[in-house]
């Protein structure tokens, strides 16, 4: 085979390499900015000294703002596992938290939820916290201004 060919057909096929390498790097999935919950501990009680049929779940979160603006956080409402919320007795669990939250900051948000643990051993109750905030539902608000304005 001829030289020049060998060397055309090797120029064809690293510039074919290279192409898809270029098109998967175009692709790479770049992480959003915005409030993220890096995250969460928690501890658990009965919720009286004699009652063995609620506990009460307290967790702590920390809430922390990738961006570089400041967001306003009203409330945050975690997002209870299927199985969890069935044994969730209280129906509102949003946590007012009314702070401004500046760019590549963070604030603390605690919370609690009492649950039912009727006829459940202490491994069931223990199993039952596990995984059970899937998400967190978070109400803010942004002041948008006109172009035109002075700030």
């Amino acid at each position: 085979m001829n030289k020049t060919v060998v060397y055309g057909l090797i120029i064809l096929f690293l510039g074919i390499a290279i192409g898809y390498s270029i098109n998967d790097m175009a692709t790479v999935e770049e992480v959003p900015v915005g409030l993220k919950v890096p995250e969460m501990s928690a501890y658990l009680r009965s919720a009286a000294e004699n009652n063995t049929d609620s506990h009460i779940w307290f967790y702590d979160i920390i809430l922390y703002n990738s961006g570089d603006e400041a967001v306003y956080v009203n409330s945050v409402e975690p997002v209870f596992s299927k199985n969890f919320s069935k044994l969730v007795l209280e129906d509102n669990n949003i946590i007012v938290v009314d702070k401004l939250i500046n760019g590549k900051s963070s604030v603390e948000v605690n919370g609690q939820v009492e649950f039912n643990t009727t006829g459940l051993s202490k491994e069931e109750i223990l199993d039952s916290t596990d995984e059970n905030i899937i998400g967190y539902n978070i109400s803010s608000t942004e002041t948008i201004y006109h172009s035109w304005a002075e700030i």
